[in-house]
């Protein structure tokens, strides 16, 4: 007897040693683990994403918090927790798209939310259409994602080209209009589209853009690329660029003496850590959104756009990004999908193949507003909007919505604030 214990509990440490190297090794749940909705999420939580990542990681656990203060997600008369599976993507492609393919395939998640990054959401969805499994991004934009013809890929946030046209317009229609503009933007799927979709607007309002350059996403420098700019003169700088690009173009225009009259960006000032970061020097800054507070929507697990808001505020201590709302958006709606045909866990393959169909035929008012995909998965066109950092704080200043405030334009020189 005393053998075969001894023998059961080195097996015990072996099976636990081989379950610790070897994780790739699937375990099917079990009966009392299927009385649960997984959901899978691979983020960059480290790398140079890793604070945009952050982000989602936070709405995603807020959202879970506030359906399971209800007992779960309701369907078939019972209520079903959720749980999150979250991998850190390291901010690589290549990682993101191992860990989609983990969560499928070892995990067995019955969903999938998205990761940060249209560069990381392009891979992604490859494998999750692979393993057909829908997989909804609230930060990834880039058209060629919706360009595949692929059934299980959804976004909520307007495509490249219409979620930073905002920006560029609220510049062309500013007193004194400016006769020229400076376009840099990152090796980045979005960030090049960025610098892309803000060149078509400014020549279609007749601005001469005077340097356009795309530079390394490694890029190290940003003293030299900004005096490269300085010396062209323009009155207008805009940038295709994520949040670490967003500060690092602020520090080196400061460093450099560069003070146009507008600078934007199609990602960064919306962000906390952006006015966190920089301070004072923050101010005058526009960035792309697509949300801001002062928009009332409806919410069918949050009641209204505000609850959620206020929510979020108490939690984090910070006021929220718009990627956070749209990513939120994605969670809510994979959850009304799933209450429309009243599936419950574990979700069989045939499950998340009637559910792509039925998230292709939604159509409802959530926080984030409207959500309603088209054929190729993308959100049906949402109102773009531009906020500018004044006084500490993102204000809406285009379009001329009501709450929306006046543009502070020019920007002053750096020693004047």
């Amino acid at each position: 007897m005393r053998v075969r214990t001894t023998l059961a509990r080195r097996l015990a440490a072996l099976a636990l040693a081989v379950g610790l190297v070897l994780p790739l090794v699937a375990v099917r749940p079990t009966a009392a683990q299927a009385r649960e909705f997984r959901i899978g999420v691979a983020v960059a939580l480290s790398g140079i994403f890793g604070r945009d990542g952050t982000l989602l990681k936070e709405a995603y656990e807020l959202w879970a918090e506030a359906v399971n203060e209800r007992g779960g997600i309701e369907s078939r008369g019972g209520r079903y927790p959720v749980r999150l599976i979250v991998y850190d993507d390291e901010s690589s492609e290549a990682k993101s798209a191992q860990l989609v393919e983990r969560l499928a395939t070892v995990d067995r998640v019955d969903l999938l939310l998205g990761g940060f990054g249209s560069n990381v959401v392009f891979a992604s969805t490859a494998v999750a259409e692979k393993y057909k499994y829908p997989y909804c991004s609230g930060a990834a934009s880039a058209n060629p994602i919706f360009e595949r013809g692929f059934k299980f890929t959804f976004a909520t946030l307007n495509k490249t080209f219409e979620e930073v046209r905002a920006v560029a317009e609220v510049f062309v229609n500013a007193r004194p209009k400016p006769q020229t503009a400076a376009i840099i933007g990152a090796e980045h799927l979005f960030a090049k589209l960025s610098a892309e979709g803000f060149r078509k607007v400014l020549q279609d309002h007749g601005v001469r853009v005077v340097h356009f350059e795309i530079f390394p996403l490694a890029l190290a420098d940003y003293t030299s690329l900004l005096q490269k700019v300085k010396r062209r003169n323009p009155e207008v700088l805009l940038v295709g660029s994520l949040l670490a690009h967003s500060l690092r173009v602020m520090k080196a225009a400061k460093e450099v003496g560069y003070a146009p009259k507008g600078v934007g960006f199609s990602f960064g000032p919306t962000v906390p850590d952006f006015v966190k970061e920089l301070g004072r020097d923050a101010e005058y800054a526009v960035g792309a959104s697509e949300w801001v507070p002062s928009l009332y929507y409806r919410d069918p697990v949050f009641g209204t756009s505000r609850t959620w808001y206020e929510r979020f505020r108490l939690k984090y201590r910070k006021e929220p990004d718009y990627t956070q709302v749209a990513a939120t958006a994605c969670a809510v709606a994979q959850q009304v999908a799933v209450q429309n045909l009243n599936l419950v866990p574990p979700l069989s393959a045939e499950d998340r193949e009637r559910l792509a169909e039925e998230m292709h035929r939604l159509d409802f008012q959530s926080l984030y507003g409207r959500v309603k995909f088209g054929p190729d998965g993308a959100i049906v066109l949402k109102p773009p909007l531009a906020v500018q950092i004044q006084d500490g704080r993102g204000v809406l200043v285009w379009p001329k919505l009501q709450g929306a405030k006046p543009l502070r334009y020019p920007m002053p020189p750096w020693d004047r604030r």
